[in-house]
Formats: C-alpha cells, structure tokens, sequence
C-alpha cells in the first residue's frame, strides 16, 4: 500500500506530469465483479498486493469525480492526490460481506476528501468540514442559476436551490474569496517586475509627502491667523476646526463668547474679507493646485 501512495499521491502540477500520470492509469485493466470482490476480501485480511490492485483498477475512477470539482480554488493535479488518499481509506474499511459494489461504496469518501481539501486547503480561512460541505453545495447552484439565467445569483438565489440561511450563504461566500498575496505580479501582461503591494495604499500610515505638506498648511494658516484680530482668528478656529478645534455651530462659539450666533456670524463674515486678499490667496494656492 506504501508503493501505491507513492506511485498515485500525484503532487505535481505541471501538466506534462498530469498528462503523463492521466496515459499510465488509462492502460490498466478494469475489474470485473469477481475479481473486485476477490481482491476486497483479500485487502481486509491484510493483504498488501491486494489492496494495491485494487486502487490501481479505480484510479481512472478517481479522476472523473475530481474533474467535478475543478475550478474551486485547487489544481486538478491536487484534487486527484486528495482524491486518492480517499480512495485509500475506503479500501481500508471495504467490507465485501455488505454486498455493495466497492466503487460505490469508495465513492463517497473520494468526494469527502476532496471537499476537506477544498475546506482546507484552497482559501487562507479554514473552514470545519460540514462548512466546506455547504460551500460546495453553494457553488454548485451558484454554477446552475448562472447557466439557467446567464447572470449571477444572489444569496436568495442560492438559499432557494439549496435550503440554506441566505446570511449564512453570504458569510461563506464572504470567506470563500481568495486572497491576492502582496508579492504577486501587478500584471502578467507586462514584463515589469513590479508587485501588487507597490500599487496598494496602507491607509493607517500618512506619507512623509503628506505629512510634510500638512505641516506646512499648518503653518501658513496660522500665519494668516495672525495677522486678525485675537476673537476674529479664535472665531475662525473653532468654526473651521483649526488647530485640534473641533468644528462648532454658530451656536456653540456664540455661547463661548456669550455673544449671538448672528454677530458670531458677522464677526466670521469679516474675518473671511480679510483674508481674501489676493497675497493671502497666493500663499495658499500652491495647497489647493
């Protein structure tokens, strides 16, 4: 059985390897019923041969049922590996004595492997098994509306082909988007060698080129400032949320001064006018370019 996971645990995803392995499964020779149930009594008695006979006979089986789930986030060539090593499990528990035929009997953990795969391996969020099983279910009738409509469908879509919550579709849709490493090519059109995180923006941080120019805004405007009278700058700042001010309703700066939102607003009014001259738009103009 070791020879076996050796030989068909088929890791390679180069296609002229995946085409190679597809030409040496197709020349070995089928089973019929009597040989099958030979080999599966022997298998359970422990017989390695055996047992490696009978996964060899049902590789070709094992690829039909991974092509049907391609496209899920796993190369064929891994989907045939996973599908193997369910293959292997179910020789190893086959009881011939229940009178099912072995293929339909390894069928079932063929598929289960696959879809822990896909649960597992395919998406950077792992997901618990009966999850990954929904997934599946999800993207198969996501596949059947889109055929049928030609358009995507929505999670209600999906909830009435499958049963399922349409909140709990969209979470496991949500999860289930893959994930785009920050070293990844910008583009395969090009022969650049930039990188997709050199095109991505960290908006936690403020660039140097920012935070230099906010500093020097900062600084132009309190030059202006200064040059108003004390209550016409104060005004300003805590109407227009200047330095650290929060912005304030006439209100709030009338009740500061004790004064009514009216003269606050002609005292606001003026102190525009001032600065309108067309120095002071000069020195600011080079912020707003």
């Amino acid at each position: 059985m070791e020879k076996a996971k050796k030989n068909h645990y088929f890791n390679d995803e180069d296609e002229n390897a995946l085409s190679l392995y597809l030409r040496e499964i197709n020349t070995i020779e089928l089973l019929s019923r009597e040989e099958e149930d030979s080999l599966a009594r022997r298998a359970r008695a422990g017989d390695e041969d055996a047992k490696n006979r009978l996964l060899q006979a049902n590789l070709r089986f094992v690829v039909n049922v991974a092509k049907k789930f391609q496209n899920q986030g796993l190369p064929l060539a891994d989907l045939i590996s996973e599908g193997n090593i369910g293959m292997i499990h179910a020789i190893e528990r086959f009881n011939p004595d229940q009178g099912f035929h072995f293929i339909s009997y390894a069928v079932w953990w063929i598929r289960q492997a696959i879809m822990k795969a896909l649960g597992e391996k395919s998406r950077s969020i792992r997901l618990p098994q009966n999850r990954a099983n929904e997934l599946v279910q999800i993207e198969k009738a996501r596949k059947i509306f889109l055929a049928t409509n030609n358009k995507e469908p929505t999670a209600e879509n999906i909830a009435d082909l499958v049963g399922l919550e349409p909140a709990l579709i969209q979470s496991l849709l949500n999860t289930s988007r893959g994930v785009a490493s920050l070293d990844s090519p910008a583009s395969s059109e090009t022969e650049s060698n930039s990188t997709l995180g050199e095109f991505i923006t960290d908006s936690r941080y403020t660039s140097p080129e920012s935070e230099l120019e906010q500093s020097e805004l900062h600084q132009q405007i309190n030059k202006l400032l200064a040059t108003l009278p004390a209550k016409e700058a104060k005004v300003l700042e805590m109407r227009f949320g200047l330095n650290n001010h929060r912005a304030q309703s006439l209100k709030e700066v009338g009740e500061y001064f004790n004064l009514t939102k009216e003269r606050i607003r002609q005292i606001e009014k003026k102190a525009l006018q001032r600065l309108a001259k067309p120095a002071n738009k000069a020195d600011l103009a080079i912020f707003v370019a």
